[in-house]
C-alpha cells in the first residue's frame, strides 16, 4: 500500500428465472381490469378510477422493483454450500506459508530495480504456468528507468466471456523491504485463488491481476484501468483488491484509526479483523463479500467500511482507487496497513510476523465470493 500521498442474466429462483417472473407479473398487471385506461375524455367516475389505478400501479411497481433489487443481491450460482466449502477448504494455512516463504526469499521487489522486477515476474509466471495458466504481460510504461509490467492470467467464461471480474494485488515493495505483508500476502491470496479455481467453470471470465509499481503511485493499475475502459469488446464488472491481508493481533489498543466517528465509522481497538472498504457504487460487491464471510468463514472477524470508505483519503491508497475513479466497482480487503502493522514499509515486514490462520481465512472468503460472483458451475469440475 502506498503511503499517504450492461449485463443481462437469468437469476434462478426456485425453478423459475427472474425473467420469467417479471414476464408473468407484467402480463398480470396488464390484464387487470383496473389497468384499462379510457381512450376518450373521462367522466368524473372514470377520472376517479384512473387516479386510483395510477396509485395502485405505482405502488405495485414500487413493490416489484424492491423485489427485483432484493433478488439481484442473491446468488446466481448453481453451487451447493457443500461444494463451496469443499473448494475453499483447499486453501490451507500450510499452503499459504509455503507460497509466502518462496516469495519473500526472492528478496525485495522494488519497482526501481530492473533485476528484482524481472525476477518477481518470472517467478509469478512460472507459478501460474505450473497451475496450467497462460499468462501475459501488460505494459505499464517506464518508471524509475525500469519497464513496468502487470501480469495477467484468466479463466475464460463459458456463458458470458465478454463480462470480466477481477481479483488483484500489487507485487512490488518499497526499497530494501521483502514486503511479507505488503504485499506478499495479497500476491499469495491471488495465487491461491487461481490455484483452487483452475478447474472450475465460470459463466463470466475471471481475471487474476498482479499489478506493478503500486508503491510509487498506483502506476500499474492505472495503466490497466485505462486499457480496460478503452476496450469495447469486454466489460469489467469490478475488482477485489487484496492489500495486506496477513497481520492480525489480539493485543488491546493495537488498532489505530485516521478518524473515529460514532455510528458512522469507529474501528475496533483490537486489530484482529479484515477491513472491507468500498465506495458507494461498490456497495453490492462489498455486501457479497460480507455475506460469504458470514456463510462460509463465520469465525473471520471483519469490519465493514462498505459504501463509506470512498469518503476517506486513507481508503484510497491502493489500486482499487483507480477503479473508483473510472466508476468501476471495487473493494479493498486489508488489515489496515500502518494503522495496525508496526512493520509497515520497514525491513521488519518479514515472514515470521504473519498470522497465517487469519490470512488463509481471508483468502477462503475471497474464493467463496469469486465462486458466486463469477457464477461458477462446479458440476463440471474434474
Amino acid at each position: 500500500m502506498i503511503e499517504r500521498k450492461t449485463m443481462t442474466t437469468d437469476i434462478l429462483v426456485g425453478s423459475q428465472t427472474l425473467r420469467e417472473i417479471v414476464s408473468r407479473f407484467g402480463n398480470h398487471l396488464l390484464q387487470h381490469p383496473m389497468a384499462t385506461i379510457p381512450r376518450h375524455n373521462p367522466t368524473r367516475k372514470e377520472a376517479s378510477m384512473l387516479a386510483k389505478t395510477t396509485h395502485w400501479l405505482f405502488a405495485t411497481n414500487t413493490l416489484l422493483c424492491f423485489l427485483l433489487m432484493s433478488l439481484c443481491g442473491c446468488s446466481t450460482t448453481r453451487i451447493s454450500p457443500e461444494n463451496v466449502m469443499e473448494v475453499i477448504s483447499r486453501v490451507t494455512k500450510t499452503d499459504c506459508q509455503s507460497q509466502l516463504k518462496e516469495l519473500v526469499e526472492l528478496g525485495p521487489r522494488f519497482s526501481g530495480d530492473a533485476d528484482q522486477t524481472e525476477t518477481t515476474l518470472s517467478y509469478l509466471e512460472n507459478r501460474l504456468k505450473t497451475m496450467g495458466y497462460t499468462t501475459y504481460r501488460e505494459s505499464a510504461g517506464q518508471w524509475l528507468g525500469v519497464d513496468q509490467y502487470n501480469l495477467m492470467a484468466e479463466i475464460r467464461g463459458s456463458v458470458s466471456p465478454e463480462i470480466v471480474i477481477e481479483l488483484g494485488a500489487h507485487y512490488d515493495t518499497v526499497k530494501n523491504c521483502v514486503g511479507a505483508d505488503d504485499n506478499g500476502t495479497g500476491v499469495v491470496g491471488v495465487l491461491e485463488a487461481a490455484r483452487v479455481l483452475k478447474n472450475a467453470v465460470p459463466a463470466k471470465t475471471v481475471r487474476f491481476c498482479f499489478f506493478a509499481a503500486e508503491e510509487i503511485g498506483l502506476i500499474g493499475s492505472r495503466a490497466h484501468v485505462d486499457r480496460i475502459t478503452e476496450n469495447k469488446q469486454s466489460s469489467v464488472e469490478g475488482l477485489i483488491n487484496l492489500e495486506m491481508i496477513g497481520y492480525s493481533t489480539h493485543q488491546p489498543n493495537s488498532q489505530n484509526a485516521p478518524i473515529r466517528i460514532p455510528i458512522l465509522v469507529s474501528l475496533p481497538r483490537e486489530g484482529n479483523f479484515i477491513l472491507v472498504a468500498g465506495n458507494f457504487s461498490s456497495g453490492d460487491l462489498g455486501n457479497r463479500f460480507e455475506s460469504n464471510i458470514r456463510r462460509f468463514v463465520p469465525n473471520l472477524e471483519f469490519y465493514s467500511a462498505n459504501r463509506i470508505a470512498g469518503l476517506f483519503r486513507d481508503a484510497a491508497r491502493s489500486d482499487h482507487s483507480n477503479y473508483w475513479d473510472a466508476d468501476i466497482k471495487s473493494i479493498m480487503l486489508t488489515d489496515t496497513a500502518n494503522l495496525r502493522n508496526p512493520n509497515y514499509h520497514q525491513p521488519t515486514d518479514t515472514y515470521d510476523t504473519i498470522n497465517f490462520d487469519f490470512m488463509s481465512k481471508v483468502i477462503q472468503a475471497t474464493v467463496a465470493t469469486m465462486l458466486e460472483w463469477g457464477e461458477f458451475n462446479l458440476e463440471h469440475t474434474p
